[in-house]
């Protein structure tokens, strides 16, 4: 079982190198996925999982983004980024997506970057991903998806133990089906990685 704690402590330590080792792998999916969120000028966008600020050299100049991350560490890099890299205003804070210090309906879009494979309560996640933003709003998630391949799902059911314990990430989700579950509009799922493991993940939040 993954838990808060341990996910903190592990983001906090990994922080220093994060950039270094996954930013090779991961930017192409955080450009496609600041591509779907489709933002138009004057949007609030939330940032969940804002990690180091490795998508704010994405967005457009003409919008406001509110990032946080569960990770003192990781915000670290962000507080960097945002005034080195982001071109458009930036405002960063310390939180826990299970448990949102945000009023409904406050955003216009919202974005996870490889957050839904990490949070403990991956329901409650989305049930205040879904509260803080408004009717018709736009969510994209960039996210691991359990393979089909034979082989590939051994893979990582093999791994997902050791992943979990650590706090790194789970691999046995059924993400999708939980999506499906919360009668989300217009859901839609394109590949954007080798192997077909990452996808960016789109949906249109109900009315209330």
């Amino acid at each position: 079982m993954i838990t808060s704690t341990v996910i903190r402590q592990t983001y906090d330590r990994c922080s220093s190198f994060y950039d270094l080792f996954f930013k090779p792998w991961l930017e192409f999916g955080r450009r496609q996925a600041v591509d779907a969120l489709m933002v138009q000028a004057g949007d609030t966008v939330l940032e969940i999982g804002v990690g180091t600020g490795l998508s704010f050299e994405f967005y457009p100049p003409d919008i406001r983004v509110v990032g946080f991350d569960y990770s003192h560490g990781m915000l670290q890099g962000s507080k960097e980024k945002a005034v080195t890299a982001a071109p458009c205003a930036v405002d960063l804070l310390q939180m826990d997506v299970q448990a949102m210090a945000f009023p409904e309906g406050s955003f216009d879009r919202v974005m996870a970057a490889y957050v839904l494979t990490v949070v403990p309560d991956i329901h409650r996640a989305i049930a205040e991903i879904l509260r803080v933003a408004r009717p018709g709003a736009r969510v994209v998630l960039l996210n691991h998806l359990r393979s089909t391949n034979p082989l590939l799902s051994w893979i990582e059911d093999t791994f997902h133990p050791l992943f979990a314990r650590i706090g790194l990430f789970t691999l046995d989700r059924d993400l999708l089906s939980i999506l499906e579950s919360f009668d989300l509009l217009d859901l839609q799922v394109e590949p954007t990685s080798w192997f077909g493991l990452h996808h960016v993940i789109s949906f249109t939040v109900p009315g209330r």
